[in-house]
């Protein structure tokens, strides 16, 4: 599920060592190339200014307030 435009979106991380902990996305980069594509996304943790990296939006849940 490819979403377009995670930038300050709430998200729950699926899974990992950081599964179960939500926050908020900083950084969203869409990297193409012909031999490869992926998603960098970097989320702040609630409640810590712990930033995580996570590349491709499968390990994400979006949190609708």
């Amino acid at each position: 599920m490819v979403k377009d435009n995670l930038l300050g979106a709430a998200v729950r991380i699926r899974r990992g060592w950081h599964g179960g902990r939500t926050g908020k996305v900083i950084v969203c980069n869409r990297h193409a190339s012909p031999a490869s594509s992926y998603l960098e996304l970097k989320v702040q943790l609630d409640g810590s200014s712990e930033i995580v990296k996570i590349y491709g939006d499968d390990d994400l849940e979006v949190l609708h307030a």
